[in-house]
């Protein structure tokens, strides 16, 4: 990884060569959550504060935090994070547009810092509470109106253990939050 050190210090963290802990946390006040990272390998956290990405993008959804792993010599994975207090139909369609502009900010720091192509790329959901799952409280979700054809919701992938961000099936994983907002998770 090259060109590092041209970065303002508060925008990464970085664990040593053999790994460490690194964390993924939440940029907006409303839900207040933490990811604590364990990295067996070189790891980076970028943590790009709202609306305050790269300028030059069209897209200024950012999210908690896009995490660079490597894995062998030059083969690095990209990890993006968001968190939700509660995953709700607009907080999910808000998420996935924050793993769309983390992809995009994602393949800028790589030109920078002089990476080859993703070798792996995954989405992560950390929450406290789920309100879309088949099994969740709101059962309003799941009605449909009279006289129109059923269609699929546009939360229905949030069930589905990968989604498509700008034309790649990307997988996704579901990260629950403990009361407090706090999660762990290992790369």
């Amino acid at each position: 990884m090259n060109n590092l050190e041209y970065l303002e210090r508060s925008f990464y963290e970085k664990t040593g060569e053999t790994g460490g802990t690194l964390y993924v946390i939440e940029q907006e006040k409303s839900g207040e959550a933490q990811v604590t990272l364990h990295c067996s390998n070189e790891a980076v956290v970028f943590s790009i504060k709202p609306n305050n990405g790269f300028p030059y993008l069209r897209t200024k959804n950012t999210p908690d935090g896009i995490v660079f792993v490597r894995r062998e010599k030059q083969c690095w994975e990209l990890h993006i994070f968001e968190c939700k207090k509660t995953v709700r139909v607009k907080s999910w369609e808000k998420a996935k547009q924050q793993f769309e502009g983390g992809m995009l900010h994602a393949y800028m720091l790589r030109g920078l810092l002089d990476l080859p192509p993703f070798s792996k790329i995954c989405v992560y959901t950390a929450y406290q509470d789920d309100h879309l799952s088949k099994n969740s409280p709101d059962p309003a979700l799941f009605r449909q109106p009279v006289g129109k054809p059923v269609k699929k919701p546009p939360y229905a992938d949030w069930d589905d253990p990968s989604l498509v961000i700008l034309g790649y099936e990307v997988p996704h994983q579901r990260i629950p939050l403990n009361n407090s907002g706090q999660g762990e998770y290992t790369l």
